[in-house]
Formats: C-alpha cells, sequence, structure tokens
C-alpha cells in the first residue's frame, strides 16, 4: 500500500490513535456566514427587500389550513399538489418542481416549512439570516452601512462556505486503514445516511459518550459538506471510536471490509439509540436499520407430510456464493508452436449468484438435521430462501475469502463477478415465490406468517448501483479501493487519492462489495 501513512497515538496506549482538538473547539473571531456565495449576492445587492420578500412567503405558508403555497399555475389553469410546491422568493411564481423558471430569479422557498432553494447550488441552503425569519426568531434590526474598517474586519474573517463542498474527498491511510476508508466512503456518499448527518440528526455537541463513532462520523459530513477542501482527511477521531469498541479492530493489522460494514452499523445504531441492546432489532426506528434492515424469508418444507413452516430473519446485507467450477480449455502456445490444456473459471453474473442464493436445497434426511413440526419424523427437507422485506439500501457481499478447516487454509476467489448499474430484486422477492408453483398451505400459521403480512414488497424493486468496493492483491496482503457516484458521475478512491472515472471502469471492476439504492432515491 503506497499511500502516505500516518501513525497515530495517544496518551493511554502507544499503539492507539491520538485524539486531536477539533476545529470547533478553537476560538476564532465572530464571522459572517452565508448559506452559499450566492445568498451573499442577494443580501449584498437586494438586502432588506430580499429579507421582506421571505419574511411575506413564511407569513403565507404559517396561516391555518392555508392551501395557497399548494396552488400553482399552468397552461390549463390552477392546480393543486398534494406534495410542497416552490415558491420563487422574487415573484409571485409557484412551481409544482424544483426547476428554475428565470435565469435572474436564483432561490425559492419550499412550501411546507419555507426551506430556501438555490437555484444555481440545485440544493436546499442554510443561511442564518432566512433561518432566523423561518424559524420565527427574527428580531427587527436597523441596518446601517458599514464603515471602510468595518468592511475590511468582515472580509479578513468572513469563510463563506462554498457550494463546490460536495464530499469528493480522499481518507489518509493511518496504517492498513484502507478497508475502513472504502466502507466509510460507501456512508459518505450515500443519500440516506448523508440526509441524516447533514440535517443534525445526530449532534456531536449533544452526545456524551466517549469515543463515540457516529460522533466521527458526523465530523466527516461537516467536514466533506462544509468547507473546500480537497486535501485527504485523517479519521483519527473514527479509528480511535473502533479500536474502543471493536477489539479485534484495535491495531495496524489488515482487516476484512465486509467484517468492518457490520461492526460500524452496529455501532452507529448503538451510538444513535444510546441503547446497548437490541442491535438486530427488526423493528428498530433508527437510520441505520431503517436504512439496511430487511427480512430474509426461509421456507422449509417436509417431502413427507408436505408440511411448510417458515422463518423471518433479518438482514443488513447479502452474502453469495461466488465459487465457479473451473473448465478445462486448450490454448494455442506460439513459442513452442505446440497446445495445452489449462483451467480457465468463467466469469458470472449477478443474477446466478441471487438465483443460486434463492434456488431450492435438499436437506438430507439424517438425524437431527430436521423434524417436522407436523408429523414429527425426520424426512427429506426443501429449503429455499426469498426477500421478504427489501430496505432501501442493499450491501452484497461476494464471498471471495474462502477458509478450510481442514486444510487449516485460507485462499481467495478470483471468479469475475458481472454486476448491472440497475437492478431488479422482484424475481427473489417472497412475493414472486408465492406466484410460482408452490406446496400445498400448511395447516399451521406461523408467526412468521403472520408477521409477514405487515410488510409489502415494492412493486418494482429496482435498485441502482451506488458503490463498488474492490479487493487487491492476495488475501494476505492486499489493498482495498473503492468507487462511489456522485450524481451521474463516478470517482475512484483511493486512500487518500480520488480521481473521476468513467462508468465502464467501475463496471469492469472485480468487486468485493456491492452497494445497491432503491431506484426512487438512488437517483437523488
Amino acid at each position: 500500500m503506497a499511500a502516505p501513512t500516518l501513525t497515530p497515538t495517544s496518551a493511554v496506549s502507544a499503539d492507539a490513535p491520538k485524539l486531536i482538538k477539533k476545529a470547533s473547539d478553537i476560538k476564532s473571531p465572530a464571522q459572517t456566514k452565508f448559506g452559499c456565495k450566492h445568498v451573499k449576492e442577494l443580501l449584498t445587492v437586494k438586502g432588506d427587500r430580499a429579507i421582506e420578500e421571505y419574511s411575506r412567503l413564511m407569513r403565507c405558508i404559517r396561516q391555518e389550513d392555508n392551501i395557497s403555497a399548494y396552488v400553482y399555475k399552468t397552461a390549463d389553469g390552477g392546480r393543486v399538489a398534494i406534495e410542497p410546491t416552490y415558491l420563487c422568493v422574487q415573484c409571485p411564481v409557484v412551481s409544482k418542481t424544483r426547476e428554475r423558471h428565470r435565469k435572474d430569479h436564483p432561490f425559492a422557498a419550499e412550501s411546507s416549512k419555507g426551506y430556501l432553494f438555490c437555484h444555481d447550488c440545485k440544493d436546499f441552503v442554510y443561511d442564518p439570516t432566512f433561518e432566523e425569519i423561518r424559524t420565527g426568531n427574527a428580531k427587527k434590526r436597523k441596518r446601517t452601512a458599514l464603515s471602510s474598517e468595518d468592511k475590511r474586519l468582515v472580509a479578513a474573517n468572513s469563510t463563506p462556505i462554498s457550494c463546490s463542498a460536495t464530499g469528493l474527498r480522499g481518507l489518509y491511510n493511518m496504517g492498513q486503514t484502507c478497508f475502513m476508508s472504502v466502507i466509510l466512503q460507501a456512508l459518505i456518499h450515500n443519500p440516506l445516511i448523508r440526509t441524516f448527518y447533514l440535517s443534525e440528526g445526530h449532534r456531536r455537541e449533544d452526545c456524551e459518550r466517549e469515543a463515540c463513532t457516529s460522533c466521527a462520523l458526523d465530523d466527516i459530513f461537516t467536514d466533506f459538506y462544509g468547507y473546500e477542501k480537497h486535501e485527504g482527511y485523517g479519521a483519527v477521531n473514527m479509528l480511535q471510536g473502533c479500536w474502543k469498541e471493536g477489539g479485534a479492530l484495535a491495531g495496524y493489522s489488515q482487516q476484512d471490509a465486509h467484517e468492518f460494514l457490520g461492526f460500524i452499523l452496529n455501532s452507529l445504531h448503538t451510538a444513535i439509540m444510546d441503547d446497548d441492546e437490541g442491535k438486530l432489532a427488526r423493528h428498530c426506528q433508527c437510520v441505520i436499520h431503517q436504512s439496511f434492515g430487511g427480512l430474509l424469508k426461509s421456507t422449509l418444507t417436509c417431502s413427507g407430510c408436505k408440511n411448510t413452516s417458515t422463518a423471518l430473519d433479518p438482514f443488513m446485507d447479502l452474502s453469495l456464493d461466488i465459487r465457479n467450477a473451473p473448465v478445462l480449455k486448450k490454448k494455442k502456445l506460439n513459442l513452442v508452436g505446440g497446445t495445452a490444456t489449462i483451467k480457465e473459471i468463467p466469469p458470472m453474473d449477478l443474477t446466478e449468484c441471487l438465483d443460486r442464493f434463492t434456488s431450492t436445497e435438499t436437506l438430507s434426511a439424517e438425524a437431527g438435521s430436521y423434524n417436522c413440526q407436523h408429523c414429527s419424523t425426520p424426512h427429506e427437507t426443501k429449503k429455499k430462501f426469498s426477500l421478504s422485506r427489501l430496505p432501501p439500501i442493499i450491501p452484497i457481499h461476494l464471498k471471495r475469502f474462502s477458509h478450510s478447516k481442514s486444510l487449516k487454509e485460507s485462499s481467495k476467489i478470483e471468479t469475475k463477478i458481472r454486476f448491472p448499474k440497475s437492478l431488479d430484486l422482484s424475481p427473489y422477492t417472497t412475493s414472486s415465490a408465492a406466484r410460482s408453483k408452490a406446496a400445498p398451505s400448511s395447516p399451521i400459521v406461523s408467526d412468521a406468517d403472520a408477521e409477514e403480512a405487515a410488510y409489502t414488497v415494492p412493486p418494482a424493486p429496482v435498485y441502482e448501483l451506488s458503490s463498488v468496493v474492490v479487493h487487491k492483491g492476495k488475501i494476505d496482503n492486499g489493498h482495498y479501493i473503492s468507487y462511489a457516484r456522485q450524481g451521474d458521475e463516478w470517482f475512484r478512491f483511493d486512500d487518500s487519492m480520488v480521481v473521476q472515472v468513467e462508468e465502464s471502469e467501475v463496471l469492469r471492476a472485480e468487486a468485493y462489495m456491492l452497494f445497491y439504492v432503491i431506484a426512487e432515491i438512488g437517483k437523488s
């Protein structure tokens, strides 16, 4: 791993990362901040007029039983929108979408809460002046002209947040920490996790946990999306939190990215819910389980009495077998002039791996393997998996590392996996399995059957590729890199190095993990 290495230290242990002072702890002169440079231009040019127009819009939105903010005009006349509309701050135009109606009218207010939308940034912006008006905390202030000296003072101490702060930054390798970096990049560029942290879903200032991983992730989002920086980021606070909670993660040895994903999701859940219990609770309302938590249905069918029993198990990712039998091929040797027989491992499609995962498996009738609860007799049993509840985000783990207990050795499976940009999971859902030819209905209705009735799979569960994690090298001497999508563009993250790449390079990558996001969210 040729990336630059930072070696953290600690007052507690020489091997532990050092907790550095955070920027928020350093006192600095008062600064004039704006939501973006376009808000700054608006307040500089329009001033009181812009504040008056926005205040008028907020008074309209706050009126009881107000529907005027949801009425917009088309060529056919007035229409009412169910979803919030966008009210131009500069004129009376109301739009159903975020599309700009005039080049010189760059701002709109969202009609339900009054959030300020900047057409130039193509995003909502948080500005202290307009936020005071929106929340009703604005005080009437007398605006006076600044003296030349005051203007120089403000200019020297103002640091407006740039619209170029889009989160495209690398992470320094702090000693075999690439396994952590690739998973963090997948979370940073995930729309649901990003929205939660940028909307202050977890505030470091309000958290009392020591070495909290959620606070560390909040720091990363603040730094990545709050400032226009291009150098790498040293995730020392995150590393410290992982070492404190992770046990086996402590030290500088290479770790498995898939295992780290399971650790960090559980750690974030615990920090957000402030509860050490129920880490796999299927009904948890935290952003982690609401984003990643799905239900896998297993169906067992007894070959004797044809009774079926079902169980629902929570999952946070899908682990798929990619082992493929090699084929013998004759290859012409140009130098020798003869031919040789070699073994080649043919590539597989991701859909083949999913087909294998959800195909029917036969369990033998050996004693103790499975006893039918209906006939209480061991019989050969058919077992089948299906996806009962689909989460908005599905990480797919491709089992590239094989461990043999008998030979006491591990190896890496080099099977090439072809994966799509858009993935339709409807063939692998429980509703699809129910439409196929099934065994006769069981006289026993399990708790799993009753619970499953509460969930419905989307009619078109199409997912968009969001991130790809790649493991390069051998099992005991490798390196992780990742790809992540920002809008319609793809970027490669190799520790602190970030490079824009073509989509074709991403789809050719030898993936170890794939992150798919439900299409409606993934396009945002």
